[in-house]
């Protein structure tokens, strides 16, 4: 049942019983009983449900708190993700105060981690890096658990905004590359670039993309002059080429977020990570609901779908496709067909 009527949007406000220090560090004046429980909800609980890859796990059970006791932003953003897990097992009638709290406790790592983030050094760019990781799992958290009405273009806007969150880790790994791979966290940081690996797909997924792929390419009308023109038929025939190389690419990086033929399973990351591979075009795309591009999100919702086991992403993967469908109607259905079918989303 959904306890409130808006979607998540956390204030940069500073919350009451709360002080900030000459070097931008929030503290609250007493981390209560409540808090070290969160702890150690997190520390034998929560660092077990963040990640598919096993050599990540100790990095999330032990040096990522260990951080946390330096860092008092990361240590907020540990205790908002343990409070929404909490939630899961509360009486109804105290889900609201664990929300309340995650919400808290977010809001006010959030305010702490942006001055640091703004003069990144090499001892605060491990905790900076682990936090913005941290952020989108708990905006989820609250889409998965608390937001459950929104559909439709509402939805897909929530994802939008909680996708400018995911900027973050990949501009902490691009612009401190070097101390980050120096750090503790080193190992939560993919050496691996995304590419297009669709011929190597199984085959559900490779036929669904590669058909994609076709629908996709446009159906010029007359023939595609050579050479710059200053024609308004030249110039809708560039953007349209250009529009065309955004959804390419966008596939292409989606692509990774699927098993191969080799029964290699896709990792929790690669389906994360996949908007911030793709475009600022290509997301603007979905953000003016382009037809398209939404066919390729209501994909990715696919992708998403195969992580429900995740409870912080249970069961938005088919809430996403089912907004995509709402969206585009009954006139484009075929585009989306494969993901409808798949998640059992009826047309």
């Amino acid at each position: 049942m959904n306890q409130t009527s808006e979607p998540l949007r956390l204030p940069l406000t500073n919350p009451p019983g709360s002080s900030v220090n000459a070097q931008g560090q929030y503290h609250v004046a007493n981390f209560d009983d409540h808090d070290v429980q969160l702890m150690a909800h997190y520390s034998t609980v929560v660092c077990f449900t963040i990640t598919d890859e096993l050599d990540r796990v100790k990095v999330w059970q032990t040096t990522i708190p260990s951080l946390a006791l330096s860092w008092p932003f990361l240590r907020h953003g540990l205790l908002a993700l343990s409070a929404m897990h909490y939630r899961l097992a509360c009486p109804v009638d105290r889900q609201i105060y664990f929300a309340d709290s995650a919400r808290r406790h977010l809001s006010i790592g959030l305010e702490s981690y942006i001055p640091h983030v703004q003069a990144t050094s090499a001892e605060s760019c491990a905790a900076l890096f682990a936090f913005a990781t941290i952020v989108p799992a708990v905006c989820y958290s609250f889409l998965q658990a608390i937001d459950t009405e929104l559909q439709g273009e509402d939805l897909i806007d929530q994802f939008l905004y909680i996708w400018s969150y995911l900027s973050g880790p990949k501009a902490l790994a691009q612009e401190a590359r070097q101390w980050i791979h120096q750090s503790e966290v080193a190992s939560l940081v993919s050496l691996r670039m995304l590419e297009n690996i669709i011929p190597g797909l199984a085959h559900e997924p490779k036929v669904a993309l590669e058909t994609l792929l076709v629908e996709c390419q446009p159906r010029y009308q007359g023939p595609i002059s050579e050479g710059e023109d200053t024609s308004p038929g030249w110039q809708q025939q560039q953007a349209l080429r250009e529009r065309v190389e955004h959804y390419k690419h966008a596939i292409e990086m989606l692509s990774n977020a699927f098993p191969t033929s080799t029964g290699q399973p896709a990792q929790l990351g690669a389906v994360i990570g996949w908007p911030v591979f793709t475009s600022q075009a290509f997301l603007d795309l979905i953000r003016s609901k382009d037809v398209f591009a939404l066919a390729i999100l209501a994909h990715y919702g696919k992708a998403l779908h195969a992580f429900s086991g995740f409870w912080w992403l249970d069961g938005l993967g088919r809430r996403l496709i089912e907004a995509v469908y709402q969206v585009l109607g009954a006139d484009h259905i075929h585009l989306i067909q494969w993901t409808l079918h798949e998640t059992a989303v009826p047309a």
